[in-house]
């Protein structure tokens, strides 16, 4: 585990944002991404589970070995592992700003929040509205656990 990370987890979509938040407040990195960074790609998951992925569904052994896999995994809320490959268009691109990223996040949780019937994930397929909150919950908390909110950070911080 890369040394200095947070050892995080969600339960529930709502506590995803009040840690982003006190982030924004002040914290350090110990990842590749930024702050910025982390949340637009969290924010792109959330949309492409109710829009649809830019990817057509994996192949079919690929589904029900990788997939099947990486399915308990997350629905257990297991740990990723670090360093996964991620194909180029999943990938942040450089100086986002994290304010803007993080409120991007926001909205994208609140649609995922009022979608009856998500999209099919290309490698994992079909998921149940709750299956994909366990799943983005898990998602966040690998994502977010690479940065660290700084001592004085525990408060707040407040949209102006």
């Amino acid at each position: 585990m890369t040394p200095g990370r947070r050892k995080l987890a969600f339960r529930r979509l709502e506590e995803i944002m009040p840690d982003v938040e006190r982030l924004l407040v002040g914290h350090f990195a110990v990842g590749r991404w930024t702050l910025g960074q982390i949340c637009d790609h969290l924010a792109a998951s959330f949309r492409y589970s109710v829009e649809g992925f830019p990817d057509p569904p994996a192949p079919w052994i690929l589904r029900v070995t990788l997939g099947s896999l990486a399915r308990r995994s997350m629905l257990r809320g297991g740990p990723i592992p670090e360093r996964m490959p991620l194909p180029a268009r999943y990938r942040p691109g450089p100086g986002l700003d994290a304010v803007a990223e993080a409120e991007r996040l926001r909205e994208a949780i609140t649609l995922f929040s009022a979608c009856a019937a998500p999209a099919a994930h290309p490698l994992v397929g079909p998921m149940s509205a709750d299956e994909w909150t366990v799943y983005h919950c898990t998602h966040c908390a690998h994502h977010l656990s690479f940065a660290v909110p700084e001592a004085g950070a525990a408060g707040s911080w407040k949209r102006e």
